[in-house]
């Protein structure tokens, strides 16, 4: 039975003529259109207050100017226009300062007394540490125990500058550095193919369900597809080929079951596990290695995304021993011969079979990956020639390291990044702007080290550790994070010393201001001929304390004004793109006008608009 529609007065069905309204002659007529225009009114009130309410708690927020704009929930905030920070120019490069600078001295017994407790610690045998600079260390110290498994306090000794630790997969740095080297004497190249070095190298291309299908249907090896794209030394160099970590794989039949014991399963994550019980597994020729690339697919295509592998590490130093003229167990020999004799290494060395007499075991083929042997000294040789490649006894041109220390991967955190072989940390500065640090990291077993540097501030740091903990780019990190503001402050001053101040020409009629704010040369007035040539970027109502950053060439006593564009004022997003896309905008008289050259001794600074003509002294700087 149907319900029954209530079709009273104070209802009715959609659609139905309401009988209610009349024509606007209705005695009632005059009420409703005061009740009407009083319902508006309320409404009216009501939405701007709730606007209001929005508007103040911050869950709508208004913007009134030329890109007025609303934002709702979910989109970013307005944000103030962002200011690109320039970086100040390497001047510690060239003119580094002393270990004896107070700033040094107060950093270096903050850092002296954190390793003096942390070597103390039950988990660490040794730490040695060094601080760098292109003109040499600024501390250098070493703590613990040189032999800690000594029960004999008086044989356990001290460990010193020269002594010697196994710097692991710090090994595949030095395996880049040779291969840069040949670079530069025209014996390879990045993206040459693999096989240009190795005639038999090839891999499977396709993935691992055609893999497991082809071997669970018996196909033979030899009817597998072949590799489609070349796997170059530059993938090998990144981690970009995609090799797997380490070949011939740890096989675990047990799995998820795992036998402590190391004999039954040799796995590094087990205390237990000694070298030997991870060397057991890893074959003492090339061609194991070679046959498993060849059959097992790739983790990932080349190029995909960086995949650590030890496996194309040991490749790539074969690769760079066939390129040397050499063969792979040439390799020890062909580095001592191109880096460790030239720099005067006495501590480093790769373990062959003539080298093992003192050590725990040889690695073989898989030196190129972790084999090699350092001491805190000459790993502070080598990051002297990183930090300023202009050094006499440097082995590669500015070009080529300006060339090898680029990142090639950025991970989604924004922290971290992947180089050949850097693995690459942001940390802030004083200032709290991101600086780029390459670093390479080893770890095995009880051996643990890092070689971190900043080539704009020109310092570095090196750790080497025997014991439990891991964490040897934590204490690079630590003692970076102490020694920065020393540094920063000194980048900031010389930089001050030398570009900063307030500049006008014989004529009175142009001047200029620059100084160093937050890590950055700024330009804040520059009047050529009279002219305002802020008001000629931007119009007579530039806003007020405008400023330019000014940009480092690279080229000593070379700038330019980075103009940017104004008319991106509060586009959160741009970053530094405005500037990096207006470099040299328009030349006069043979010159770009963004072009400042500055030069003369320090009390007799000169800076030089070569687009106008115009020579600028420094009158004071203070």
């Amino acid at each position: 039975m149907a319900a029954k529609v209530n079709r009273s007065k104070k209802g009715r069905l959609i659609g139905e003529p309401d009988e209610s309204i009349n024509s606007w002659n209705n005695k009632n007529s005059l009420r409703r259109r005061l009740l009407s225009s009083i319902s508006e009114r309320l409404i009216y009130r009501s939405v701007f207050a709730t606007l209001a309410i929005c508007w103040y708690t911050g869950t709508i927020n208004f913007s009134f100017n030329r890109n007025a704009y609303l934002s709702w929930p979910g989109e970013p905030a307005p944000q103030k226009p962002y200011i690109c920070h320039a970086p100040l120019p390497a001047v510690l490069r060239s003119l580094p300062a002393p270990p004896s600078a107070p700033q040094f001295l107060t950093a270096a017994r903050t850092l002296d007394a954190a390793l003096t407790l942390r070597a103390a610690a039950p988990d660490m045998d040794s730490i040695s540490v060094a601080v760098v600079t292109p003109s040499g260390p600024v501390f250098s110290k070493t703590y613990g125990a040189l032999r800690a498994n000594e029960t004999d306090p008086r044989k356990r000794g001290k460990p010193d500058e020269d002594s010697l630790y196994r710097i692991a997969s710090i090994s595949k740095m030095f395996n880049v550095y040779e291969m840069m080297i040949l670079k530069e004497r025209g014996l390879l190249n990045w993206d040459d193919p693999v096989e240009k070095y190795i005639k038999n190298f090839t891999y499977y291309p396709n993935g691992w369900e055609e893999y497991l299908s082809q071997s669970q249907g018996g196909s033979a090896p030899g009817e597998r597809t072949r590799k489609k794209d070349p796997i170059t030394l530059r993938q090998l160099a990144t981690h970009m080929a995609g090799i797997g970590r380490d070949y011939p794989p740890v096989t675990i039949p047990s799995w998820p079951k795992i036998d402590p014991r190391p004999e039954r399963c040799p796995d590094v994550r087990y205390a237990s596990t000694t070298i030997g019980d991870i060397m057991h597994n890893l074959p003492n020729s090339t061609e194991p290695i070679l046959e498993m690339i060849k059959e097992l697919p790739l983790v990932a295509p080349p190029y995909t995304y960086p995949i650590y592998s030890n496996t194309g590490f040991n490749v790539l130093g074969w690769a760079v021993a066939a390129a040397a003229g050499g063969k792979p167990e040439d390799y020890p020999d062909i580095l001592y011969r191109d880096i460790f004799e030239p720099l005067g290494l006495s501590s480093a060395f790769n373990v062959t079979e003539k080298t093992a007499e003192n050590v725990d075991l040889a690695f073989g083929p898989h030196n190129p990956a972790g084999g090699q042997f350092s001491s805190l000294k000459d790993l502070t040789k080598v990051m002297q020639t990183f930090l300023n490649p202009s050094r006499k006894e440097s082995l590669l041109s500015p070009y080529t390291m300006r060339e090898w220390l680029r990142p090639l991967h950025g991970f989604p955190d924004g922290l971290t990044e992947v180089g050949a072989p850097w693995e690459i940390v942001k940390v802030p500065d004083t200032n709290g702007n991101p600086r780029r640090w390459y670093s390479k990291s080893g770890n095995l077993l009880t051996s643990h080290s890092n070689f971190i540097f900043d080539p704009t501030t020109s310092f570095g740091v090196v750790v080497l550790m025997t014991g439990l903990d891991h964490g040897a780019l934590k204490i690079a990190i630590n003692a970076i994070q102490i020694f920065q503001r020393a540094f920063d402050h000194l980048l900031e001053q010389t930089t001050m010393e030398l570009y900063g101040g307030y500049w006008k020409s014989d004529d009175g009629k142009s001047e200029m201001i620059t100084y160093v704010e937050k890590g950055s040369l700024w330009l804040s007035r520059l009047f050529l001929n009279g002219t305002d040539i802020f008001e000629v970027l931007e119009g007579p109502l530039y806003p007020r304390g405008r400023r330019y950053g000014i940009w480092t060439t690279g080229r000593d006593e070379e700038f330019r004004v980075a103009i940017g564009r104004a008319e991106l004022p509060g586009d959160v997003f741009v970053g530094c793109f405005p500037m990096w896309a207006t470099f040299d905008p328009i030349f006069a008289k043979g010159a770009p006008v963004d072009l400042i050259l500055f030069g003369g001794g320090r009390d007799e600074r000169v800076a030089k608009v070569t687009s106008v003509g115009i020579v600028l002294k420094r009158k004071y700087w203070h």
